[in-house]
Protein backbone atom coordinates (compact mmCIF):
# COMPACT_ATOMS: atom_id res chain seq x y z
CA UNK A 1 0.00 0.00 0.00
CA UNK A 2 2.40 2.35 0.92
CA UNK A 3 4.50 1.61 -2.54
CA UNK A 4 0.94 2.63 -4.20
CA UNK A 5 1.07 6.77 -2.42
CA UNK A 6 5.04 6.73 -3.04
CA UNK A 7 4.30 6.31 -6.69
CA UNK A 8 1.54 8.23 -6.76
CA UNK A 9 3.46 11.17 -4.87
CA UNK A 10 6.28 10.56 -7.54
CA UNK A 11 4.03 10.40 -10.74
CA UNK A 12 2.30 13.92 -9.09
CA UNK A 13 5.82 15.55 -8.30
CA UNK A 14 6.50 14.72 -12.27
CA UNK A 15 3.58 15.96 -13.57
CA UNK A 16 2.36 18.90 -11.73
CA UNK A 17 5.54 21.38 -13.07
CA UNK A 18 4.26 20.58 -16.86
CA UNK A 19 1.10 22.02 -15.89
CA UNK A 20 2.35 25.23 -14.21
CA UNK A 21 5.06 25.79 -17.24
CA UNK A 22 1.63 25.23 -19.62
CA UNK A 23 0.19 28.40 -18.05
CA UNK A 24 3.00 30.51 -18.46
CA UNK A 25 3.55 29.43 -21.66
CA UNK A 26 3.34 31.56 -24.79
CA UNK A 27 0.05 31.30 -27.00
CA UNK A 28 0.41 30.06 -30.25
CA UNK A 29 1.23 32.72 -33.27
CA UNK A 30 -2.58 33.53 -34.70
CA UNK A 31 -1.10 33.01 -37.91
CA UNK A 32 -0.49 29.50 -36.60
CA UNK A 33 -4.07 28.50 -35.90
CA UNK A 34 -6.80 27.23 -37.37
CA UNK A 35 -10.24 28.65 -36.52
CA UNK A 36 -13.28 27.55 -37.95
CA UNK A 37 -17.28 28.88 -38.44
CA UNK A 38 -20.69 27.86 -39.29
CA UNK A 39 -22.49 30.37 -41.67
CA UNK A 40 -24.87 30.68 -45.07
CA UNK A 41 -23.30 31.25 -48.03
CA UNK A 42 -24.11 34.17 -49.33
CA UNK A 43 -21.77 34.20 -52.48
CA UNK A 44 -19.31 32.11 -53.63
CA UNK A 45 -17.06 31.92 -56.46
CA UNK A 46 -14.01 30.55 -57.10
CA UNK A 47 -11.59 33.24 -55.36
CA UNK A 48 -14.00 34.05 -52.44
CA UNK A 49 -16.36 33.03 -50.27
CA UNK A 50 -18.92 34.88 -48.44
CA UNK A 51 -21.03 33.63 -45.41
CA UNK A 52 -23.57 35.00 -43.10
CA UNK A 53 -23.08 34.34 -39.66
CA UNK A 54 -25.13 35.16 -36.39
CA UNK A 55 -22.72 38.29 -36.05
CA UNK A 56 -22.86 39.58 -39.47
CA UNK A 57 -21.48 38.62 -42.69
CA UNK A 58 -18.09 37.25 -43.03
CA UNK A 59 -15.96 37.20 -45.93
CA UNK A 60 -12.92 34.18 -47.12
CA UNK A 61 -9.99 33.72 -49.47
CA UNK A 62 -9.54 30.37 -51.34
CA UNK A 63 -6.13 29.67 -52.39
CA UNK A 64 -5.18 26.92 -54.59
CA UNK A 65 -4.58 24.74 -51.33
CA UNK A 66 -7.91 25.42 -50.13
CA UNK A 67 -10.20 22.53 -50.17
CA UNK A 68 -14.05 22.63 -50.95
CA UNK A 69 -15.83 19.82 -49.95
CA UNK A 70 -18.60 20.15 -52.14
CA UNK A 71 -20.07 21.83 -55.15
CA UNK A 72 -22.53 24.11 -52.63
CA UNK A 73 -24.23 27.76 -53.72
CA UNK A 74 -25.87 30.36 -52.26
CA UNK A 75 -27.90 29.30 -49.26
CA UNK A 76 -26.06 26.05 -48.06
CA UNK A 77 -25.33 25.79 -44.30
CA UNK A 78 -21.04 25.22 -44.48
CA UNK A 79 -18.59 24.81 -41.57
CA UNK A 80 -15.84 26.97 -42.77
CA UNK A 81 -12.24 26.12 -41.62
CA UNK A 82 -9.57 28.99 -41.86
CA UNK A 83 -6.36 30.88 -40.86
CA UNK A 84 -5.09 34.36 -40.58
CA UNK A 85 -2.65 35.15 -43.60
CA UNK A 86 -1.69 38.46 -44.53
CA UNK A 87 -4.57 40.30 -43.20
CA UNK A 88 -7.19 38.03 -44.99
CA UNK A 89 -8.87 35.10 -43.45
CA UNK A 90 -7.83 32.38 -46.04
CA UNK A 91 -9.86 29.17 -46.24
CA UNK A 92 -8.09 25.85 -45.46
CA UNK A 93 -11.03 23.55 -45.61
CA UNK A 94 -15.27 24.39 -46.41
CA UNK A 95 -17.77 21.86 -46.36
CA UNK A 96 -21.30 21.96 -46.32
CA UNK A 97 -23.42 20.58 -43.08
CA UNK A 98 -26.02 18.19 -43.49
CA UNK A 99 -28.48 17.63 -41.30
Amino acid sequence: MTRFFLSLALLLMVTQPACIWKLWSKEKNPEARIYDVYGTVKSVNQDRLVITTTKGDRGFVFTPSSIKGSDFGAGAYVHVYYKLQGGSEVITMVVQKID
